[in-house]
């Protein structure tokens, strides 16, 4: 992937910028992107050297969430930030640091008869800047690296939720504040930018986000004069504790690239071997048993959630499937589909069985829909119910297909051809060469979360593609060792991200493929049954055959 900048800060004041700009070693340099400009230069981490954009988006949610995912698209950044101020709603003093763990859209809501009822909204941030966000404001280090005058009290920095709106909160009487407290008041501050920023990167798939602001005024004394002492300082802090945040990302040298620190450790209670692993919404990862029992894990806790029980009989095939976006799952039985729907992280569900037919099996997916296949057709379908949305038909000789994370674009393998579906786009053939043109079993296909990339990889080669243009992204050749390796298609997984890195299962261990001159295989211990990424790129999830349940930080760099 050809990446411009390693990381866009975004501003919304000139202050703002001029504190992020502080950090930033000479020369800088000026690209302009659709018209905006965008000021970079590099800021030399513990364990990397970062190329860093800065642009002032000016106030507004609005323009935020615009620019950002022009930003990104043209930039292609790993990491995003919103950096600056913001007013201090309680538990905070001038100066302090709030990461936002949470950005509530606080004007969404029903105006009726009985006044507003809130619907707020929000964006998660990037849960490996969160993690690391956490250390930061533990450990403390961050306060060093505030430019300008010392404060005459030294800084605190909390990582708690945050407000935003479109109005200026000026007087903590006035009825927005005090609908703040009543509907949002674990929010620590409140400020204007950062929801619609959130909401650019969370169409721009692929990249890690976080808001972070300094508290320059505490709605009891914003005024003129204060402003011209305190946001220039609160900015600085921000910056400060933006900046130690990126000192301490990126890969450790203990550690082999591609893989961060464990998350999460936990053993199975269930039946072992033939597991599958997936992420759920609300930070929770699942794992479904060969009986086709249900277990769940919350991430920022790492406490297991109620699950389901199991019983025998799970078809051929693929054999179960995790939503990403609801509390859902798919368990594929003789017969007939059986969808798991949970009610939030509770352990409420009911069953939905959907017939199938005695040649119809689950196809890789992952998202707000699921699709099955018959060497015939392929069925897009409702994780509601299991109704069909969508058919497309299958090439002769089908050996493996995927969908993206909405069903819009399905990819459909031969042994030496990828067919791809688009919708309201023109599909595509894509050429792979195989050992022989009838080795189906050697043959995976995968689809990034937004239909972005198509990966396949034969007994005898890898490729993977950009959708929009067609251009191969990675094409590797197999040595005669790893032709074996990707022999057979029991205990196979091929996972590809929104950046086009590939994750590669086979045989029980787990590969990052890239054009390096060996795969590279990620530590581990075991052999793994299944393994997953997070559709943001940034946790990698696996069930092994001893039963135990691991998440990590993963750093998605794309192909590199």
């Amino acid at each position: 992937m050809n990446r411009t900048a390693d990381v866009i800060i975004f501003t919304a004041l000139p202050e703002e910028t001029a504190a992020a700009r502080e950090h930033l070693d000479e020369p800088i340099t000026e690209r302009v992107v659709s018209g905006s400009i965008f000021k970079l230069g590099t800021f030399v981490g513990r364990h990397t050297r970062w190329t860093v954009a800065l642009h002032e988006t000016g106030p507004g949610a609005e323009g935020a969430a615009a620019l950002v995912a022009l930003a990104v698209a043209a930039l292609s950044p790993r990491y995003v930030f919103f950096t600056g101020i913001a007013g201090g709603l309680k538990d905070v003093t001038h100066g302090d640091v709030v990461a936002g763990r949470h950005v509530y859209d606080y004007q969404t809501g029903v105006d009726g008869p009985e006044g507003v009822r809130p619907r707020m909204q929000t964006f998660p941030p990037a849960h490996d800047l969160i993690q690391r966000a956490q250390v930061v404001a533990g450990e403390k280090e961050w306060q060093a690296r505030i430019q300008g005058p010392a404060p005459t009290c030294l800084p605190e920095a909390y990582v708690k939720p945050i407000a935003a709106g479109s109005k200026l909160v000026t007087d903590p009487e006035s009825p927005t504040a005090q609908y703040l407290r009543d509907f949002a008041g674990d929010a620590l501050a409140v400020e204007m930018e950062g929801y619609g920023f959130l909401r650019g990167a969370h169409i721009s798939s692929g990249v890690g986000a976080l808001v972070v602001r300094g508290i320059s005024d505490l709605l009891v004394d914003k005024g003129r004069e204060n402003d011209k002492v305190r946001q220039p300082a609160a900015a600085r802090h921000a910056a400060a504790f933006t900046y130690e945040l990126l000192n301490q990302l990126g890969d450790s040298r203990t550690h082999r690239p591609g893989l961060g620190e464990e998350l999460l450790s936990s053993r199975r209670t269930g039946p072992l071997g033939g597991a599958t692993a997936g992420f759920g919404p609300d930070d929770t990862f699942v794992a479904i048993g060969p009986d086709g029992s249900i277990e769940r894990w919350a991430l920022d806790a790492g406490a297991a959630l109620p699950g389901a029980p199991g019983s025998a009989g799970l078809r051929q095939g693929h054999q179960a499937l995790v939503s990403s976006v609801r509390h859902s799952v798919a368990v594929a039985r003789p017969g007939a589909l059986e969808l798991v729907h949970f009610k939030g992280r509770t352990g409420e569900h009911h069953r939905v069985p959907v017939p199938l037919g005695d040649d119809e099996f689950l196809v890789t997916s992952g998202g707000n829909v699921l699709a099955t296949h018959d060497r015939r057709r392929l069925a897009v379908r409702s994780f509601d119910d299991g109704r069909v949305l969508d058919e497309l038909f299958c090439p002769p000789n089908l050996a493996a297909s995927a969908i993206d994370a909405t069903g819009r674009t399905g990819a459909l393998a031969t042994s030496n051809r990828v067919h791809v579906h688009r919708s309201g786009a023109p599909n595509l053939a894509l050429s792979i060469r195989n050992v022989l043109e009838f080795m189906k079993p050697g043959c995976s296909v995968a689809v990034s979360p937004s239909g972005g990339y198509v990966a396949c990889a034969t007994m005898r080669e890898l490729c993977v593609w950009r959708t929009d243009d067609e251009s191969v992204v990675l094409h590797r050749r197999l040595s005669g060792k790893e032709m074996l390796d990707s022999g057979g298609a029991t205990g196979m997984r091929l996972s590809c991200t929104d950046t086009g890195a590939v994750l590669w299962l086979r045989r029980g261990k787990l590969s990052h493929v890239t054009d390096a001159p060996e795969i590279l295989q990620l530590e581990q211990t075991g052999r793994y049954d299944d393994a997953v990424v997070h559709p943001s790129g940034h946790l990698l999830g696996a069930v092994g055959d001893k039963g135990m349940v691991r998440v990590w930080e993963w750093h998605d760099r794309g192909g590199q």
